[in-house]
């Protein structure tokens, strides 16, 4: 009797109607075995009934009135665990001919055809800075390539330019417990040289063996602890054991994204504002860094989320990196505390986000290099709002303090500060849902600074962001 008070009111939750009562379709009992399926989705709130638990109806279900329900359990799929995800792809292939021919819009049926479905974004960015001059400093190399001692710098202007991107995820269910995914990527600026070229940014499959763990192997993103150190991409495999109460994961593989970029501010030999960018690791992908990514995350109570980190670095030593060493010099740092040659690149780190109520959440993260001084790199910011980009109307406002030491373990950072290493700045930024699906966002530094003290020039940025 409680599954059927479930199914039946997550019927009425869902929006059934009884324009569908007349349908020529067979009823679905509560012996069927979908039935039992989507009364066991509801007990476990991924179908939600009336606040007081109640529902007055009959209660047999129709395959349309079925289906209805399970189109709005695919809009949560990316919210439920393995096992709940799995039952949900085997109502979606028993119901497919209702959810073809429903006589109700659903986007997200729209968007799947058999065990096939489409999502995507599309981005309109605009980037500034405050100065309209940079200095940008180079290493002298030799006509091998090599780098020579010696530091300069050309004077250029920086312009602040619009971009556009847009990208496409297509997924395929293999089965009740596998899916491949493509993701097409193609942006370009506005008024550059050529068309948009367009390339496939992530190709992996991924697996769910029972309840507690699912294992993800190709081109796939890696979200190393809050996202300061590396929001990115990684080519290899992740394997990742638990719910969101507390699960742990694992990821190996290489990282073509670890790339340094260090500011270096304003001063009276060096007008403007200038950043020496390395490629990484190393140039090559294949003999980039091999990293192995140990993760753990968890809840303290209902409002509280904590997680650590520690990624270990194979393949590659200090000695490898591009000039690390030169660029911890030119900035002052002391020979004694620069890493020796063999030294290892392991880091590691802590986060931690509380919701405050009343709209309020908080968050920070802290990281180093193990075994490198001055590589300390740490966040702290306060939000205001309940932004959901599928609410229209729907807002946020953030203020965050960056700090990131001269040789910072930060490389491909989901936070949005121009520069990874040797600077610090005070970072605000509001997102406003202007429709349904259709965000506007900006960011812009406030008092931005190197580490030695001099100023950096201030960044802007506003972006409108389609989802589909």
């Amino acid at each position: 009797m409680k599954k059927q008070l479930a199914v039946l009111a997550a019927t009425a939750v869902l929006g059934v109607t009884s324009a569908f009562a007349a349908n020529p379709f067979s009823d679905v009992t509560p012996q069927d075995w979908a039935y039992q399926a989507v009364a066991q989705l509801a007990a476990q709130g991924v179908v939600n009934g009336y606040p007081d638990g109640t529902f007055q109806g009959q209660h047999n279900i129709t395959r349309y009135e079925m289906a209805q329900m399970v189109a709005k359990a695919l809009v949560r799929q990316d919210r439920v665990d393995a096992e709940q995800n799995a039952i949900i792809n085997r109502l979606a292939n028993e119901f497919s001919a209702e959810l073809n021919n429903l006589g109700v819009r659903v986007a997200t049926l729209e968007n799947k055809v058999g065990n096939f479905k489409f999502t995507g974004d599309a981005r309109l960015k605009f980037v500034g800075n405050e100065k309209t001059t940079d200095s940008y400093a180079y290493f002298k190399k030799d006509d091998k390539g090599h780098a020579t001692d010696g530091f300069y710098t050309d004077k250029t202007i920086r312009k602040s330019n619009f971009n556009y991107r847009g990208r496409v995820k297509f997924e395929a269910t293999v089965n009740d417990n596998t899916k491949a995914v493509i993701r097409v990527t193609a942006d370009k600026e506005f008024g550059g040289k050529g068309t948009p070229a367009a390339e496939i940014d992530r190709i992996y499959v991924q697996h769910n063996f029972g309840k507690y763990l699912t294992a993800t192997a190709g081109r796939h993103d890696l979200f190393v602890g809050g996202g300061l150190t590396y929001d990115g991409v990684t080519e290899g495999a992740t394997v990742m054991v638990g719910k969101d109460a507390l699960n742990a994961s694992v990821t190996y593989g290489y990282a073509p994204d670890l790339a340094f970029k260090v500011v270096q501010g304003n001063t009276k030999d060096k007008p403007g504002t200038g950043f020496y960018k390395e490629s990484g690791y190393a140039d090559n992908q294949r003999d980039n860094a091999q990293l192995t990514v140990f993760q753990i995350n968890g809840k303290v109570g209902p409002k509280v989320d904590l997680g650590a980190f520690y990624t270990k670095v194979s393949a590659v030593r200090a000695g490898n990196t591009q000039h690390m060493a030169d660029v911890a010099t030119y900035l002052g740092v002391k020979e004694k505390d620069l890493p020796e040659a063999t030294e290892k690149l392991d880091f590691y780190g802590v986060h931690a986000n509380a919701d405050l109520g009343h709209n309020v959440k908080v968050d920070g993260e802290f990281a180093k290099f193990k075994n490198v001084k001055h590589s300390n790199a740490w966040t702290a910011g306060i939000a205001y709002g309940a932004y959901d980009m599928k609410k229209a109307g729907t807002w946020m406002l953030k203020a965050q303090y960056v700090d990131l030491d001269v040789l910072a373990p930060v490389f491909s950072s989901t936070f949005w500060t121009p520069y990874n290493q040797n600077f610090k700045t005070w970072a605000v930024s509001g997102k406003y849902a202007v429709a349904k699906n259709i965000g506007l966002a900006a960011y812009s530094t406030i008092g931005a600074k190197d580490k030695q003290g001099n100023d950096v020039a201030e960044y802007y940025r506003a972006e409108l962001n389609y989802k589909f």
